[in-house]
């Protein structure tokens, strides 16, 4: 651009000076009046020239910061895409390291039991192994549907108050071991034997189970049971819709087997 705008000035002043020099008959006043105003268009011609000259430095030196801009947030990105791919292992172990304790730890709490079923309903015999919680251990139940509740030998039962609330605290054998028990009242009922025509007020409790396919809490009564043979009756708030009951058998369903911590 630069060399056009000098080319025509002098184009101008080529033609200018061939035309003064051709009429040989130009006054003097008139030939300084075309020098005059050739210079005025020479000056305007240069001060464009100035102006596009400024034109393009400004436009060079953006276009060197831009570049500049530009690869300097190019080497920022590729560093973050560098620190990022390095910690990569490391993230990865992590979650494997998590995943793998997760796993572990559901297989812990949720063991696969077997289940005997009949139809759509878990079979029991009459006698079945029972893991109780609390205390947490396996104690043999009589499997009674003439009992319309369950009910648990409790040794050594005394009740307290806790937080306004009544609390029992009792033993259950296990093993011959006497294992302490605490647990909340949920209600109290009363009890008639033919010995007993005043009948007696017992203490309910709930209490978890884990038999065959039920891992659930259920209500027991609490009583002195020393002069039966099994510490626990599983009754009818038990079997009702999920038991199928076939008495000349017993231990049908495997025993609870709690994984180790």
């Amino acid at each position: 651009m630069e060399n056009q705008l000098r080319g025509k000035v002098l184009k101008i002043c080529g033609c200018s000076l061939l035309s003064v020099w051709l009429s040989g008959c130009v006054s003097e006043a008139a030939h300084q009046e075309t020098v005059a105003a050739l210079g005025s268009e020479i000056s305007s011609l240069e001060a464009r020239l100035e102006a596009t000259q400024a034109s393009l430095q400004s436009l060079t030196v953006q276009e060197a910061n831009t570049r500049l801009e530009t690869s300097q947030h190019l080497s920022l990105l590729r560093a973050e895409v560098r620190a990022s791919m390095d910690e990569l292992p490391a993230e990865l172990a992590r979650l494997c390291s998590t995943t793998a304790a997760v796993e572990t730890q559901c297989e812990k709490r949720d063991p696969v039991q077997p289940v005997v079923m009949a139809a759509d309903k878990m079979l029991l015999g009459e006698l079945e192994r029972v893991w109780i919680e609390p205390p947490g251990a396996t104690l043999t139940a009589r499997i009674d549907t003439g009992a319309s509740s369950s009910s648990l030998h409790a040794e050594e039962l005394i009740g307290f108050e806790r937080d306004g609330d009544d609390w029992v605290r009792f033993n259950i054998l296990v093993n011959n071991a006497a294992l302490p028990v605490e647990a909340q009242v949920a209600r109290y009922v009363r009890v008639y034997q033919q010995a007993d025509a005043d009948g007696s007020r017992r203490p309910v409790v709930n209490l978890r189970i884990r038999l065959g396919d039920v891992q659930d809490t259920f209500e027991f009564t609490l009583a002195d049971r020393s002069h039966l043979d099994y510490q626990i009756i599983l009754g009818r708030n038990f079997l009702t819709d999920m038991a199928l009951i076939d008495v000349g058998k017993k231990f049908i369903q495997p025993q609870y087997q709690p994984e180790n911590d």
